[in-house]
């Protein structure tokens, strides 16, 4: 089921989102394409739905990767896997709360980065 699963990425240090780009797509996933701030977040979801959003927490912008993760899950029922460099246990906290299929901290490992997106595609397949 991993072909046809469409991925955003929203990232906003250009090498990791390569990183992270090329690896998603080495899994099979295709890649809606890839974003570093939240207000261009929105206009990439109305123009094709992804299936999954692999979601930095800092992200540049007016609104950090939660808020926008909270507004995805209401507006269009979309899920995210959160990124981050941060492991602050109140962050982690207000993120749990947009019910994330997972969590990831930098760096991230190709290992954990599959296992979680497997775990994502049996979750939105369901």
């Amino acid at each position: 089921m991993k072909n046809g699963v469409k991925v955003l990425i929203v990232e906003d240090d250009a090498i990791i989102s390569m990183d992270i780009e090329q690896r998603v797509k080495k899994f099979g996933c295709e890649v809606l394409g890839v974003v570093d701030r939240a207000e261009k977040v929105y206009s990439r979801i109305k123009e094709k739905l992804p299936d999954i959003v692999l979601m930095d927490i800092n992200i540049k912008g007016e609104s950090d990767g939660v808020s926008v993760a909270e507004k995805l899950l209401e507006d269009y029922s979309i899920h995210v896997i959160y990124i981050t460099a941060y492991s602050d246990m109140s962050m982690k906290e207000r993120a749990m709360k947009t019910e994330p299929l997972g969590y990831l901290v930098k760096p991230i490992r190709e290992s954990e980065l599959v296992e979680m997106l497997e775990y994502a595609i049996t979750k939105i397949d369901t």
